[in-house]
C-alpha cells in the first residue's frame, strides 16, 4: 500500500494516455459500456519516451478543453529483484502504482551499469508522482478490492532483455518495474503544471527474454478495468 498522503480537491477533466492502441483499445471499451460521457480525453502517445513527449506536448499546447490531470496507464516489465528481502516479489498481471518516474538509461552506459550525467547538462532525471493523486487512487483500488503495488518506475529507452540489466536498474532507482514513456510524461506534465498518475499491469517479468511467458494481452485487460476505474471515480462518475 501507498503511504497516506493529504488529499486534494479532486480533478474533474482526464487525459488518458497510452502508448499504444493495443493498450488504449480495451480502456475504450470499457468507456463505451458506461451510461454517460465520461471526464475523460484520450491521446496514444506512441512508443518510447521521444513520441510520448512530443505527441503530448503537441495534445497539450493545441487542446481547447481544459485538462486537470494526466493518467498515464499501460504495460510494464517487472524487475524481480524489485524488492527487500521477505517480501513478495513483483508478479504477473499485478497492477502498479508509480510514486516517482526515472530515466533509466539517460547517461554513460558502461558494460555493468549507468552513470548519470550532471543535472546541470541533462536535467532532472527523477519525477516524483502527484502525493494527492496516488492515495486517491489507492484508496479508489482497495476500496473495490483491487490488489496493487506502490513503488519506483523505470523509463528506458532500450528494453531490458538480460536478467543483469534489469538487476542493475532495479538497484540503482529502487524500482518496481519498468517502462519505456513514464518519466517523458512526467517531465511534460511538470513543464505544463499538471498532475500526472500512472497504473501499470504487468506483462513480463524482466529476465533473460522469453516471449512465450508474456502476458501483453491479459496485462492490457487489467490496467484498462483499473484505469476505467480511476477516470470514473476521479472524474467524478462514481
Amino acid at each position: 500500500m501507498c503511504s497516506p498522503f493529504q488529499i486534494l480537491e479532486l480533478p474533474t477533466m482526464i487525459l488518458a494516455v497510452a502508448a499504444t492502441e493495443f493498450e488504449m483499445n480495451p480502456f475504450l471499451q470499457l468507456l463505451e459500456q458506461e451510461a454517460e460521457e465520461p471526464s475523460c480525453f484520450t491521446l496514444i502517445s506512441g512508443v518510447g519516451p521521444v513520441e510520448t513527449t512530443l505527441r503530448l506536448t503537441r495534445y497539450l499546447e493545441r487542446c481547447d478543453p481544459r485538462i486537470d490531470m494526466v493518467l498515464n496507464f499501460g504495460v510494464a516489465g517487472a524487475y524481480i529483484s524489485a524488492l527487500s528481502p521477505g517480501k513478495r516479489n513483483v508478479s504477473l498481471l499485478d497492477l502498479c502504482l508509480a510514486e516517482q518516474e526515472s530515466l533509466g538509461d539517460f547517461g554513460i552506459c558502461f558494460s555493468d551499469h549507468i552513470e548519470p550525467l550532471d543535472e546541470k547538462l541533462g536535467g532532472s532525471t527523477d519525477f516524483p508522482m502527484d502525493q494527492s493523486l496516488l492515495q486517491q487512487a489507492g484508496q479508489i483500488l482497495a476500496h473495490h478490492g483491487q490488489p496493487y503495488r506502490c513503488g519506483n518506475f523505470v523509463t528506458v529507452s532500450a528494453a531490458s532483455t538480460t536478467r543483469q540489466r534489469g538487476a542493475m536498474l532495479a538497484a540503482r532507482f529502487q524500482g518496481l518495474c519498468e517502462n519505456m514513456e513514464g518519466a517523458a510524461a512526467a517531465r511534460v506534465c511538470a513543464e505544463f503544471s499538471l498532475p500526472l498518475l500512472e497504473v501499470r499491469a504487468v506483462s513480463n517479468l524482466v529476465e533473460d527474454r522469453d516471449l512465450k511467458r508474456w502476458k501483453m494481452a491479459e496485462a492490457c485487460s487489467t490496467v484498462a478495468g483499473a484505469a476505467a476505474l480511476l477516470v470514473r471515480e476521479i472524474g467524478g462518475r462514481g
